[in-house]
């Protein structure tokens, strides 16, 4: 028996290695999958919930037709993105300057993330640069330039900057701002290009008209050379002469008298013979 052959291989009747990974941590697994399910189920429920949230702010904001009702809408659906594009619509209302840049300041204070803030930035900084504050202008074109989400937006900024400079009379800065948008290929390179062309323009020099001298009074009894500003004289027309040839015949008129009407009858009565 010692010398009979080794079989080459045996087949493992016994249980896997996963089989009993599985026995082992059977209760685990299932704890795992139910959870699993629970928070898909959540995760439904939450973005229908949502959505569903959203639906009805975007209702009460289309419904808005004034400033108290936008200001509801931001009171009911203050987690909602609608809230901070109600904030935004209130400076619409807004009649003075300084109240919309109020109602403008509370959005972008409130809501840094709203998707409008780009644009109500540049709107916030037109304000500023109108009523002649550059210094807040500048900042607030400063930091829509540095907005990640205004990129579209900053070459607008910058001729804003540019138009600042000009008119503090640092012609280089402006110039330089100018040609750097200019070379950007943005759809502001038109704009800039032609704010350069007035920022290089000069003044026109004016020419002032030499006087005319009046011409010396000429004696009637001198004869003006010619060349001297004399008229020359001017040969009459010659006239046209009549003769009797030249008259053409005239057609008598016809006589157009009326007849005589006749004498009436002398009356024979009145007369014996």
């Amino acid at each position: 028996m010692e010398d009979s052959p080794t079989p080459i291989a045996e087949l493992d009747q016994g249980p896997s290695k996963f089989e009993e990974f599985l026995e082992k941590n059977q209760k685990k697994l299932i704890i795992l999958a139910l959870l699993v399910l629970i928070g898909v189920i959540a995760y439904v429920f939450y973005t229908g919930l949502e959505k569903k949230k959203a639906n009805e702010a975007g209702a009460a904001f289309m419904e808005a037709t004034d400033e108290d009702s936008l200001n509801k809408v931001i009171t009911d659906h203050s987690s909602s993105p609608t809230a901070g594009t109600a904030a935004m619509a209130i400076a619409q209302f807004r009649t003075t300057d300084d109240d919309r840049t109020a109602a403008l300041n509370h959005y972008l204070d409130n809501y840094p993330d709203h998707a409008g803030v780009p644009a109500k930035l540049l709107e916030l900084a037109l304000i500023q640069m109108n009523a002649g504050k550059n210094g807040d202008a500048e900042n607030t074109l400063n930091k829509l330039i540095s907005n990640d989400k205004s990129a579209y937006l900053a070459p607008r900024a910058k001729i804003a900057l540019a138009d600042i400079a000009a008119s503090n009379n640092e012609l280089e800065k402006a110039e330089k701002i100018y040609t750097e948008v200019e070379a950007s290929q943005t759809h502001f390179s038109q704009v800039a290009a032609e704010r350069l062309l007035y920022l290089k323009a000069q003044e026109p020099v004016l020419v002032k008209k030499k006087p005319v001298v009046p011409a010396p009074a000429s004696d009637p009894n001198l004869t003006p050379t010619p060349g001297e500003g004399a008229t020359p004289p001017v040969s009459p027309e010659p006239k046209l002469e009549l003769g009797p040839a030249a008259i053409p015949p005239v057609s008598p008129a016809p006589n157009t008298a009326p007849t005589p009407a006749p004498l009436p009858a002398p009356d024979t009565e009145d007369n014996p013979e």
